[in-house]
């Protein structure tokens, strides 16, 4: 039996989701600028509410779903700073509801199973926006599939190069074990690549489909994609005092 659940967000990401969404649950409402989204979570009788809005709206937009005690799927990331973050899985908690934030390469095939001394991250896209989305587009997702690796090292120096005419971005991770990463990005390619030590993550699975599936009618790890989120977040704030 398919579950209820409403979306919020009319956008790229929000379309995109949708098109999954129809699919495998019964997709009640989509609110865009013009709704009033908590009426609408008011008026259906809901399981989980998505929300792909822009980055800036998620924590609003999360709070407020939570203190209506509605499970809450949110687009990655969850807020653009750690401490509001913290602030949102604190409340999920109180008021004993699930908050989960994307994260569609856990459920990628290709895994990273060794790390070598010196480690290269390559992705290149076109897309607009602020210089920093690159934080949010890119690396975000880069170090949630090495998480596993990440979270047991403390960083030691952080060295960031970047052009903003041809918006690329390169970033030397040196971590106190002597490990070092190397991050290249590029904002304004016409071709779309992403590698991690040569193991190209591109894949042609529907991943996002396979995770909307296990979070709303499978068995999923929710306290570990909580610790990731706020992980990431953290990481993350590190580096933007740099860039």
């Amino acid at each position: 039996m398919k579950v209820n659940v409403g979306l919020i967000g009319k956008g790229k990401w929000g379309t995109v989701l949708k098109s999954k969404l129809i699919d495998i649950a019964n997709l009640k409402f989509v609110s865009g600028k013009k709704n009033n989204y908590l009426d609408l979570i008011n008026n259906n009788h809901l399981a989980w509410v998505f929300v792909a809005t822009p980055n800036s709206t998620h924590f609003k937009i999360v709070k407020d779903c939570l203190n209506l005690r509605i499970n809450v799927f949110c687009e990655k990331p969850i807020s653009t700073n750690y401490l509001e973050a913290k602030k949102l899985f604190q409340i999920a908690k109180k008021n004993k509801v699930k908050l989960y934030i994307s994260d569609v390469y856990s459920f990628h095939k290709k895994k990273i199973k060794k790390i070598f001394l010196f480690n290269k991250v390559f992705r290149s896209k076109n897309i607009k926006g602020k210089d920093n989305e690159f934080l949010y587009r890119f690396m975000y997702h880069d170090i949630s599939i090495m998480f596993d690796f990440f979270k047991n090292y403390k960083i030691k120096s952080i060295d960031i190069d970047h052009s903003k005419e041809k918006k690329i971005f390169i970033i030397n991770l040196k971590f106190r074990n002597d490990k070092i990463f190397l991050f290249k990005y590029h904002l304004k390619s016409k071709n779309k690549y992403h590698y991690i030590n040569n193991h190209n993550f591109i894949t042609k699975n529907d991943i996002l489909k396979k995770m909307l599936k296990s979070l709303l009618y499978g068995k999923i790890n929710i306290n570990n994609n909580n610790k990731k989120a706020l992980f990431i977040l953290k990481f993350l704030d590190i580096i933007k005092k740099y860039s």
